[in-house]
């Protein structure tokens, strides 16, 4: 079993986390941003009732990723029947929190995400979504890439740049047909 940890800079300066992954940035020599894992399962998103997320947010977020060819079960918006939110492994779920309630983060990040692989079918089973209260565009869309498997791919202008102020809306390689 695999944890992967994905953070996504504001400024450029910023310093490593204290978090290891078996994975590297993956810089733009590649044409596509690598994925560590997809999920078998179709995942539920669940925005837990203290993230800093409105539900036009996590909507426009979500249908983003359908628009690429990814599939979710289910989007809650501050609903949480089966206490996920509180689950320490929600498998089967996309779990958004405000970043207090996690780990904590380093000054420069805007936000955190943190996916479980099972190393032996090399599938997504659950992940965290650690946002601060001050989310800013491609953000949200950004760390759902990670919850669901995409790695940071740092080309100048695309979502999965590790830093904010380099990033943009680009999507190559994102659609849901590149492994």
């Amino acid at each position: 079993m695999g944890w992967f940890l994905a953070t996504f800079w504001l400024l450029p300066s910023a310093h490593a986390s204290e978090y290891t992954s078996n994975y590297d940035t993956i810089k733009a020599v590649r044409k596509a941003p690598l994925r560590a894992a997809a999920w078998k399962k179709i995942p539920t998103v669940i925005v837990c009732e203290s993230a800093p997320v409105s539900e036009t947010q996590i909507k426009s977020a979500v249908k983003f990723w359908k628009n690429l060819g990814h599939r979710f079960s289910n989007t809650q918006y501050k609903s949480d029947p089966f206490a996920k939110c509180e689950s320490p492994a929600p498998i089967g779920y996309i779990i958004i929190h405000l970043e207090t309630l996690g780990i904590p983060m380093h000054a420069a990040s805007a936000a955190e995400t943190h996916f479980f692989v099972d190393n032996d079918t090399n599938a997504v089973e659950w992940a965290i979504i650690y946002v601060r209260k001050d989310i800013r565009a491609t953000v949200l869309e950004h760390e759902i890439g990670h919850a669901l498997g995409y790695l940071h791919y740092d080309k100048l202008d695309h979502l999965m740049n590790s830093m904010l102020v380099k990033g943009g809306w680009k999507t190559d390689g994102l659609e849901k047909s590149h492994r």
